[in-house]
C-alpha cells in the first residue's frame, strides 16, 4: 500500500514540476490555461491571474464544460495563495533534509513523549485499507490514527483506541470535518490530545496536499473547523506531514516543492509560542520568504544550529534507553510522568497512587465483564439463567461507568496538585 501512494505522489510531483499538469485535464496542453497554471507554480500571481482572465475570455466562444470546472478550481487555489501572502508565518529553519519520498517518516527525530510514526502495514491494521504513508500512534501506543479510502468521500482519517483488555476498538472515523471535500491523510496529534495536524487537497488547499490544524472540543470530542498553516508551511506543491516536538520546541514539515526526483525535502525549525508573522509591506520579497528561497535567511546567526541538530539526534537515539515506564500519564505543557518521582508536588504523588489502585479495579472489573459477555453469548438466551447473567452484566457496567467517571475526576486531581506545586 505504502508504494502505490508514493508513486501517486511522485508522479503528481513531477506533473507539478516539469509544469505538465494539464496533459491529464481535458484542456489541451500549452493553452492559456495550462500558461497559467506554470506562472502560479512559479508563485508569478500576477501573470497567472492574467492567463486565467483570457482562458476565461476564450470561454465565451468555444464553451468547454470541463474547462470551466478546472479554471474555477485553479481561481480557487490562486485566491488563497494570494491571500495567504499577508499571512507568512516568520519561523527559524534549523535544517533542510532531502529525503527518499518512500519512508520519509523514518527520519522525523522524534523524542521518547513525541508519539511515534509507524510503518502503515502495522499487524493492527491489516485488514484495513491503510492510505497514509505512516500510522500515528501515541507514547503510550494506546491510540492509532492513520487514513483510510471511504468509497464516496475519498481519504479520511480514522482512529482506534486500545481497551483495558489488549484489545482495540472498532476502527472509528476522527471527524467527518476534516474530509473538507477532498482527501486527507497523515495524522499527528499532540500530547495534549486535542491538536491534530494532518495534510488535505480539500477545499481551502492551495494546490495539491496542504497541512491543516484541528483542535477538539474537550466537552463534545469533535473537531473544530480545521486552519490551513499558510506560508511557508503550505505551497502549490503537495505538503505531506507536519510533526511538533511540543518539549523542546522542535517541528519537522515535509514537501516536495523543491522538485527532486524520487525524494522529499524535510524542514526543520524552531516552533512559536505566539505566532509571528512578516509585515508584507515591509519585506523586500515576500514571496521568496513564503517559498523559502533559502532557510539561511530566516535563521539567527547568533544561534548555534549544528549543536540543536545534535541534540535532536541524541534525544531520538536515546528514546529506547530509558529506564521501563511503571505506568504513562501525560501532563500539561508535553510533559510525562513514568513513575512516581517524576512528580513534582507530594500531594499528586498520594493520589496517583490512590488512581494507580482505582485504574486496578477498574481493568479487573473490565476482565470480569468480558468473561461474562462470553459466557452470555455461548448460553440459551432463553433460559432463566440468561436473563440472571445478563441482569449482572447490566450492573456492572453502571459500576463501570461510575468508576470511568470516578478515574477522570481522581486525573484532574493529579493535573491541578501538580500544576499548583
Amino acid at each position: 500500500m505504502t508504494k502505490i501512494i508514493i508513486r501517486r505522489s511522485l508522479e503528481f510531483r513531477l506533473m507539478l514540476c516539469s509544469v505538465a499538469l494539464l496533459a491529464f485535464s481535458p484542456v489541451a496542453k500549452g493553452d492559456l490555461l495550462s500558461e497559467g497554471r506554470e506562472a502560479f507554480m512559479k508563485y508569478d500571481f500576477g501573470l497567472a491571474s492574467e492567463l486565467y482572465g483570457k482562458y476565461e475570455k476564450s470561454l465565451k466562444k468555444t464553451p468547454n464544460a470541463a474547462g470551466e470546472d478546472l479554471l474555477d478550481k485553479y481561481m480557487h487555489q490562486l485566491e488563497i495563495a494570494e491571500n495567504s501572502l499577508d499571512n507568512v508565518q516568520k519561523i527559524e529553519i534549523i535544517d533542510r533534509i532531502d529525503v527518499p519520498a518512500s519512508g520519509f517518516f523514518n527520519y522525523i527525530k522524534l523524542p521518547a513523549n513525541g508519539g511515534r510514526l509507524l510503518n502503515p502495514d502495522v499487524s493492527v491494521l491489516k485488514n484495513r485499507n491503510n492510505e497514509s504513508d505512516f500510522v500515528f500512534s501515541t507514547e503510550s501506543g494506546d491510540l492509532l490514527l492513520w487514513s483510510e479510502k471511504d468509497a464516496d468521500r475519498g481519504e479520511v482519517i480514522m482512529q482506534s483506541e486500545r481497551l483495558m483488555d489488549g484489545s482495540w476498538e472498532d476502527p472509528v472515523e476522527a471527524g467527518d470535518i476534516l474530509n473538507d471535500g477532498g482527501n486527507a491523510r497523515n495524522p499527528f496529534l499532540l500530547s495534549d490530545g486535542l491538536t491534530l495536524y494532518f495534510a488535505s487537497d480539500g477545499e481551502g488547499s492551495m494546490g495539491g496536499f496542504d497541512l491543516f490544524v484541528a483542535t477538539r472540543d474537550a466537552a463534545s470530542g469533535e473537531f473544530r473547523q480545521p486552519i490551513a498553516l499558510g506560508y511557508p508551511f503550505n505551497s502549490p506543491f503537495d505538503e505531506y506531514l507536519m510533526a511538533i516536538d511540543e518539549v523542546n520546541g522542535i517541528g519537522w514539515w515535509v514537501s516536495d516543492r523543491n522538485c527532486l526526483d524520487d525524494k522529499v525535502s524535510v524542514y526543520v525549525f524552531k516552533t512559536n509560542d505566539v505566532r509571528k508573522n512578516y509585515v508584507s509591506e515591509e519585506e523586500e520579497d515576500i514571496i521568496s520568504l513564503a517559498r523559502i528561497d533559502d532557510i539561511h535567511v530566516t535563521q539567527n546567526e547568533n544561534t548555534d544550529y549544528a549543536k540543536i541538530l545534535k541534540d535532536i539526534d541524541l534525544r531520538s537515539r536515546s528514546n529506547g534507553q530509558s529506564a521501563e515506564a511503571e505506568f504513562i500519564f501525560p501532563l500539561p505543557g508535553g510533559r510525562v510522568a513514568k513513575r512516581l518521582s517524576d512528580f513534582r508536588s507530594a500531594s499528586a504523588k498520594r493520589n496517583m497512587q490512590q488512581y494507580l489502585q482505582a485504574l486496578e479495579d477498574h481493568n479487573a472489573l473490565e476482565k470480569k465483564l468480558a468473561g461474562l459477555r462470553m459466557q452470555y453469548h455461548a448460553i440459551d438466551k432463553k433460559k432463566s439463567s440468561a436473563t440472571a447473567l445478563k441482569n449482572q452484566i447490566l450492573e456492572l457496567e453502571k459500576k463501570r461507568d461510575w468508576q470511568s467517571d470516578k478515574l477522570k475526576k481522581m486525573r484532574n486531581t493529579i493535573i491541578s496538585a501538580e500544576l499548583n506545586n
